[in-house]
């Protein structure tokens, strides 16, 4: 009878353990998903210089699509190099020549994702 009731309870002990275990795995899998808001809402400023500038043709809404080489800026790490697209009002075409200087918003966790600061453009995903 203690046998039964020693092995019983460890059964019990060993599947709330795997119960508890596989609940924290399915929440870390939820978490590491981020979408563009959550990556905007946590950019930090920064400033990037246009080193290449590739603008499509403005479409029927006054927007062009523009593939961009930056070299960011951002403060505390080192200078890099991004490459980005994004939708530029046609009055906004002037900001983003090669060798402008812009002021931009980079994700410190995904500093690839680099976002205009300013209401001439959005980043296209």
């Amino acid at each position: 009878m203690d046998f039964l009731t020693l092995l019983s309870s460890l059964a019990i002990v060993g599947v709330v353990l795997w119960a508890v275990l596989r609940q924290r795995r399915g929440r870390k899998k939820k978490a590491e998903k981020v979408d563009h808001r959550t990556r905007r809402e946590r950019a930090v400023w920064a400033w990037a210089m246009v080193v290449k500038a590739d603008a499509g043709p403005v479409d029927a809404g006054g927007r062009a699509r523009v593939n961009l080489e930056l070299e960011v800026h951002m403060p505390g790490t080192p200078v890099y190099t991004a490459l980005v697209s994004w939708l530029v009002e046609q009055e906004g075409l002037a900001y983003v020549e090669t060798g402008k200087e812009i002021s931009v918003r980079a994700d410190p966790q995904g500093p690839e994702f680099i976002y205009p600061d300013g209401s001439w453009a959005r980043f296209v995903e």
